[in-house]
This record gives C-alpha cells, structure tokens and sequence, in this order.
C-alpha cells in the first residue's frame, strides 16, 4: 500500500483524469498503483535498446521495477501512468524533497512509447505534471534531459519549460559514454516575497 498524502487541492487517493489524444484516441491518466507493476515492466521491456542506453535508470531489470512498486511513495516520487485499454502507453514522474532547501522544487521525467509519439501525449504528460504541480504546492519543476534527445527537448520548451544550462559530461549511458545533458526550468508559482534573517 502505498503512503499517500491529501494535498489542499488534490486526493491521490482518487485522483484520475480521462482524456484524449489529437488523434481520438482515449487516455486515462492516474497514479501508479503496486499492482502495475507487470505492465510497467511489459511497457519498458518494448522500449529499444538504442532508447534505454539513455535513460536514467535501467529499465530492463525486473527487480528495480518491483522495487518500485514495492516502495511507492507519493511524497517523494509521484508516477503518473497514461493507460490505453489496459497497457500503459506513457509514464512520467514527479521527484520531490519535503524538507531542505529544494523542498518547493520537482524534478519531472517523462517516458512515451514509440507507438504514441507525435499525437501530443507527452506534451499532454507534461501539462499534467505541471498541474498536479501547482495543486501540490511545487513552486519549480526541472528536467534534465540528455542533449541527444532534441524531439523531447522540443516537447518542454512547448509545455513552457526554458533552458538554464547545458552540463557537459554530466552523465553516462549504459554503454558507459558521457553524455551533456540540458537543464530545464518551468516556473509553476512565483517564490515568496519575504525578507529574509539570516543567522551565520
């Protein structure tokens, strides 16, 4: 079961949202569940070898998907899942920190299978995460995204995110070969205006 926090404006409890493509084709969007936890492997396992060498994570182990639905927390990590006729076709992830001085920061990865690319679901993802975002109090959203991936890029400039730097070397692929990644910014609440007492 996993811990689920009652934000001011959003139930994670019962939050879902159907909608549709550019094409027709009808999507629901919700949190993901323990019991996804095949389908979202199944969803992975179709994902190119050439795709995954750049993904953060490594997909492809069975056990790192069971842990993450072993472990699910909504206060730090919260997946969204775009689900078609019962597959998952999208999954998109807001990290968080609840204390320390990133805690009004989100950071956002967003995944689309092959198949569904190009009909706007991963701007639709994205515009979800930015919502849910401003309901949970998120003042920032960052993306960190692999300077090889320009279509992906491109899918957050339009959903309002900007560019603040290019990292080279920061990471490497699975293949061990560095990788510059693109740092991106959306603004989703504007800071507090307080005067602040520091105390060194």
């Amino acid at each position: 079961m996993s811990e689920v926090s009652i934000y001011p404006e959003i139930d994670l409890n019962s939050y879902q949202k159907e909608t549709q493509l550019r094409d027709g084709t009808k999507v629901l969007l919700r949190p993901m569940a323990a019991e996804d936890k095949d389908a979202l492997y199944a969803f992975f396992q179709a994902v190119p070898r050439d795709e995954t060498r750049y993904l953060r994570d490594d997909v492809s182990s069975v056990l790192l998907i069971e842990k993450w639905a072993k472990n699910l927390d909504y206060n730090k990590t919260l997946p969204i899942l775009a689900i078609r006729s019962g597959e998952i076709i999208a999954d998109a992830t807001i990290n968080r920190r609840r204390s320390g001085w990133k805690w009004h920061l989100g950071t956002v990865r967003v995944f689309v299978h092959r198949d569904y690319r190009n009909v706007g679901l991963g701007h639709l993802m994205i515009e979800e995460l930015a919502d849910i975002a401003y309901k949970l109090e998120i003042e920032k959203l960052i993306a960190e995204i692999p300077d090889i991936n320009p279509s992906a890029i491109n899918a957050f400039i339009k959903a309002g995110f900007y560019r603040v730097a290019v990292i080279p070397n920061l990471a490497k692929d699975r293949e061990n070969m560095p990788l510059d990644v693109v740092v991106m910014v959306k603004d989703i609440k504007p800071a507090h205006d307080e005067t602040y007492d520091y105390d060194f």
